[in-house]
């Protein structure tokens, strides 16, 4: 959501173009908020070239509070909506914000769609509706993951895996939601080139045992995802070029081969220097005030660089080794037993919290280190605020980021002793397993943390502050990002 605001931001700054921002009625507090953190004073004025529209994807009469089926009934309902709102875009005719009952006046009909890749389902709809509007495809995700799971075969790639579970669904007389299903939640001992990273067990891509949330709902979301790829007119990657040349020009290789365009915008974030940027973001944590008193105290007792912020199990050893520490819960899957609460309200260490404003977060001078899954939108918005990290990836694109951050870039260290499942099994780059007891894991985090905040940790940060200004100028007048932007610009 942060990388499309942004976008959003950029795109009325530098043109006179209308923007209808359409969102789930849940997310439209997140959004105005995100929006608003990306105008100055002077510009307040262009915000209003965006128009929020929350629609009702409210889905009565759920009984359920299955995770899967209310994800399901939600984008079922979705769908419906957005297909009589885009109606109205089209034809000419005002549309109302459920959310604040705004109703907001008509506009030129659209001539380009931007959607998200995993809400795959609207691209057929879009085209059906208006053949000449533009659908460009929004990945927020690491490109690298991407282009291994939808490029095709011939180019390294796994995206003939449709055809495969076609065949095997009619082979077995199986319903292809099943087979497709089972077939993203297998893993193997093959050996996977990721265009950039070093070589990997297949089964390395799934560290953690993650099955019980994904299960049902997996192998359809992939299949959409895919299409999305392979019908859109174009996409827009989140990812800095400079972050992953050979996967962003390996993405632009391919999409040539059909006359599509692929713009390489990352990194796309507020600016976190203006106190518009700051409230906008703090707004949305009720723990904004008392983490930010925790860490103005810990900068004064313990100096720059002392904090480590997100952490799991990982909290014991941070105790012992009197480390300070903000710990997010926001998944389902941090679970926090009533002896770790306790543990840390007594240390007087850390805050436990289960949203925290983490742009705000990572740019105060008290944080050292980044404790995190290595998702693509975190992983970027550490190193844009110039703090390393420490990887705990889970699943998706986070065990491939984690490998780019520690083998390639050289800003992160990795806990292996947390693996579990398939992340049990031997590690292609080190040869070894896991060793999986609490002890070895303990001596891990340690290990650790030791180097982190020694002359390896500081090595680590010299590199990472060296990419984050490789970062910065991406978007100065000759970088790789300004230059994408000015070329999708000429589009609209």
């Amino acid at each position: 959501m942060r990388p499309l605001c942004a976008l959003a931001t950029r795109v009325v700054l530098a043109r006179d173009v209308h923007i209808t921002f359409i969102t789930p009625l849940r997310m439209h507090k997140r959004v105005v908020s995100e929006l608003s953190r990306g105008f100055n004073e002077a510009e307040v004025e262009r915000r209003e070239l965006i128009r929020v529209v929350a629609l009702d994807t409210v889905v009565e009469g759920l009984t359920s509070g299955d995770f899967i089926e209310v994800a399901k009934a939600e984008m079922d309902r979705y769908v419906q909506v957005f297909t009589v709102a885009y109606d109205r875009l089209l034809t000419g005719k005002p549309i109302t914000c459920h959310a604040t009952k705004q109703e907001f006046p008509a506009v030129a009909v659209p001539n380009i769609v931007v959607i998200d890749t995993f809400m795959g389902q609207l691209l057929p709809l879009i085209k059906k509706s208006n053949k000449q509007t533009q659908v460009v495809a929004f990945s927020s995700g690491m490109a690298a993951f991407q282009y291994l799971l939808y490029a095709p075969a011939t180019r390294g790639g796994r995206g003939d895996f449709k055809a495969k579970i076609l065949q095997k669904a009619s082979e077995t007389d199986r319903p292809v939601l099943e087979v497709a299903d089972e077939w993203a939640h297998t893993f193997t001992d093959e050996i996977i080139q990721i265009p950039g990273l070093p070589r990997m067990y297949h089964w390395e891509l799934d560290p953690q045992e993650t099955s019980s949330m994904t299960k049902g709902f997996m192998g359809g979301l992939w299949l959409s995802l895919l299409e999305t790829m392979n019908t859109c007119d174009g996409v827009i990657l989140t990812t800095p070029e400079v972050y992953e040349q050979p996967a962003v020009s390996a993405f632009k290789e391919w999409f040539r081969e059909t006359n599509r365009s692929v713009w390489a915008l990352g990194p796309l974030l507020p600016s976190i220097s203006s106190k518009e940027a700051i409230a906008g973001e703090e707004s949305l944590s009720a723990s904004s005030a008392q983490i930010t008193k925790f860490m103005d105290e810990a900068l004064a007792s313990n100096g720059k660089h002392s904090v480590l912020y997100k952490l799991e199990s990982f909290i014991e050893v941070l105790i012992e080794k009197r480390i300070p520490f903000v710990f997010s819960h926001a998944s389902p899957m941090a679970k926090l037993t009533d002896s770790i609460k306790d543990k840390v309200e007594q240390s007087g260490l850390g805050i436990l919290t289960r949203w925290s404003p983490q742009q705000t977060l990572l740019s105060h001078p008290a944080l050292g280190w980044f404790v995190t899954h290595s998702g693509q939108n975190s992983a970027l918005e550490a190193i844009s605020a110039g703090v390393p990290m420490i990887c705990w990836p889970f699943s998706s694109d986070q065990p491939s980021n984690a490998v780019l951050l520690t083998e390639v870039h050289d800003v992160a260290y990795e806990l292996l002793e947390v693996r579990a499942g398939n992340g049990l099994k031997p590690i292609y780059r080190t040869g070894k397993a896991p060793i999986n007891t609490i002890d070895a894991l303990k001596s891990e985090a340690r290990e650790v943390l030791d180097n982190a905040f020694g002359d390896d940790g500081a090595r680590k940060r010299k590199n990472v502050l060296v990419l984050k200004e490789k970062f910065a100028h991406a978007w100065e007048k000759d970088g790789l990002a300004r230059l994408d932007f000015e070329r999708f610009l000429k589009t609209l």
